[in-house]
């Protein structure tokens, strides 16, 4: 599902600037547009928008997050080392660091050395050689599926 941006658009680039994967295009003060070739449905444009104006494919309106942005949590009894992770973070979050358990000192594990820079776009858990070392969690400790589901899930609470 990719996200699009409808006419209340003011052109401020914030989605274009905070989309990990780049696939937010417009210029300053102009309409942008979502590729939905490249989007991966992580939702961090509309959880930045000022004008909320940022849609999912069922016309639900993106969000903003009030409990705070979801992170990746490294599991280094599962982390390969494989490097993955590190190399497809469009934060720049995860890096590389030696793991004390290992002999090999040339053994690395996967660590978020900058956990207030991740954007939860869930990047990192898709690309995971071991599809379980890493994972994105939201501050409260629940798994991050999608962004949209947290909110969703504190909606239908409210209303019932």
């Amino acid at each position: 599902m990719a996200y699009s941006i409808d006419d209340k658009c003011i052109g401020c680039t914030i989605c274009a600037q905070k989309c990990p994967v780049g696939a937010i295009e417009g210029s300053i003060k102009g309409m942008h547009v979502v590729d939905p070739a490249l989007c991966t449905d992580c939702g961090v444009c509309g959880s930045f928008c000022p004008v909320d104006c940022i849609y999912d494919e069922l016309g639900r309106q993106t969000f903003k997050v009030q409990q705070g942005r979801p992170n990746a949590v490294v599991d280094s009894t599962y982390c390969s080392g494989c490097t993955r992770c590190v190399t497809v973070c469009p934060s720049s979050c995860l890096e590389m660091v030696e793991d004390p358990s290992v002999d090999d000192s040339h053994r690395g594990i996967a660590r978020n050395a900058r956990p207030k820079d991740c954007v939860g776009c869930r990047l990192c858990e898709v690309m995971c050689g071991s599809k379980r070392a890493i994972k994105v969690y939201w501050p409260d400790g629940d798994r991050c599926v999608h962004l949209q589901e947290k909110h969703q899930k504190v909606e239908l609470e409210v209303g019932t």
